[in-house]
C-alpha cells in the first residue's frame, strides 16, 4: 500500500509539473507573439514617422504642422518597443547568458528613456519654444541658458543607453543559434545608421535620413516578425 500511495504522489507531482509546464510554455508563446506584433507595428510607425520628422536643425521646426502627429506616432511606436523587448527575450528564453541579461536591463531602460524624450518633445518643447520667441534650431534651445539647458545631459544620456541598448540587444541574437546571424547584424548597422552616425557628423542629408530611418523601422519589423512566427522569416 506504501508503494502504491508513492508510486500515485510521484504521479500526480509529474501531472503537476508537466501542467505548470504547458503554462508557462503558454505565456511564453502569448509574450512572444505580443511582442512580436507589438514590434512589427512599432517598426512600420517609427521608420515612417522617423523619416517625416522635422530637421532638429531646422530654425521654428517644433512649430509645423507635421510635428505633433509625427511625435505621436513615435510615441507609439517606442512604447510598442518595450513590448518587443519583451517578447525577443521571451524568444531567447533558453540562452539565458551575461550578455542576455544586460541587453535586456539596458535595452528597457533605453527604450523607456526614449519614450520620456518624445513625451517632452510633444508636450513641454513647444510650449517653451512659443514662450522665447526666438527662432533656432531645436538643439540650440538647449544651450541658452533656459531651462532646456538642464535636459541637455538628460537627452544626451538616454539616447546613448537606447542606442547601447539596442546595440546589445542586436549581439545577443547574433549569438543566438535560434536565427540567422544577418537579423542581428541588421539590428545593430541600423541602429548605428540612425543615431550613431548623426551624432558623430551632425545633420546627414535629407536622403540618407530617410534611407537610415526606413532601415530602422525594418529591422524591427524583421526581428519582430522572426519572435512572432517562432522561426527564421525565410
Amino acid at each position: 500500500m506504501e508503494h502504491q500511495e508513492t508510486i500515485r504522489v510521484l504521479g500526480d507531482s509529474a501531472a503537476y509539473t508537466n501542467a505548470d509546464a504547458k503554462r508557462h510554455h503558454n505565456f511564453n508563446r502569448i509574450f512572444q507573439g505580443l511582442g512580436g506584433f507589438s514590434l512589427i507595428t512599432a517598426g512600420i510607425l517609427s521608420g515612417l514617422a522617423l523619416s517625416f520628422r522635422p530637421d532638429a536643425s531646422v530654425p521654428g521646426n517644433i512649430l509645423l504642422a507635421s510635428w505633433y502627429p509625427v511625435h505621436i506616432a513615435l510615441l507609439i511606436g517606442f512604447s510598442l518597443s518595450v513590448l518587443g523587448i519583451i517578447g525577443i527575450f521571451s524568444f531567447l528564453k533558453h540562452e539565458v547568458t551575461p550578455l542576455n541579461q544586460v541587453a535586456y536591463f539596458v535595452g528597457m531602460i533605453g527604450s523607456v528613456w526614449s519614450v520620456s524624450i518624445i513625451v517632452i518633445e510633444i508636450f513641454v518643447l513647444p510650449g517653451i519654444y512659443a514662450q522665447t520667441k526666438i527662432e533656432m534650431p531645436m538643439m540650440d534651445m538647449m544651450a541658452i541658458g533656459t531651462s532646456l539647458e538642464a535636459l541637455k545631459p538628460f537627452f544626451f544620456a538616454a539616447v546613448s543607453v537606447w542606442m547601447l541598448g539596442w546595440v546589445l540587444i542586436g549581439i545577443a541574437l547574433v549569438m543566438s543559434d535560434k536565427l540567422p546571424k544577418y537579423v542581428g547584424f541588421m539590428m545593430i548597422g541600423s541602429i548605428l545608421l540612425m543615431a550613431g552616425v548623426p551624432m558623430i557628423v551632425g545633420t546627414v542629408s535629407g536622403m540618407l535620413h530617410v534611407i537610415f530611418s526606413l532601415i530602422f523601422g525594418a529591422s524591427w519589423v524583421l526581428v519582430g516578425n522572426c519572435i512572432r512566427k517562432y522561426e527564421v522569416p525565410f
